[in-house]
């Protein structure tokens, strides 16, 4: 009875050290990879991701994502005025958009995750979530 629970208490205390080793690496790798993001933080752009909306370059529209969210907004281009729309936490080029003969943008679909961008090369509009 008595071995038993030292042999308990020494399998206890090797996961405490071994949590702590995985913590102190866990923290040192951030460091050297040079994150300077806190955890509280990166937590909070996965809740309320962002998105941007630029014209050959320049910024027109951004904003962040709530589930309440839905909004129509009318990007000024090249060939006219482009129809995108906010829905939750998705943003996609509507379908009925005149502004591009191909519509390859509008059949791309609606885009929820960071790096996910629309991209319609005759307007030089970009959507991207951030």
């Amino acid at each position: 009875m008595m071995n038993e629970k030292l042999y308990n208490q020494k399998i206890d205390r090797r996961k405490f050290l071994l949590g702590g080793f995985s913590a102190s690496a866990l923290t040192a790798s951030a460091l050297l990879l040079g994150q300077k993001v806190t955890f509280a933080n990166s937590l909070q752009t996965k809740t309320n991701p962002q998105w941007q909306i630029t014209v050959d370059g320049k910024l027109v529209q951004a904003g962040t994502f709530a589930a309440d969210l839905k909004k129509d907004l009318f990007i000024p281009v090249q060939n006219g005025t482009a129809h995108v729309s906010l829905e939750g936490n998705r943003i996609f080029v509507h379908q009925d958009n005149k502004v591009c003969e191909k519509k390859i943008c509008s059949m791309m679909g609606a885009i929820t995750k960071s790096g996910e961008s629309i991209t319609c090369l005759p307007n030089k509009l970009v959507i991207r979530v951030l």
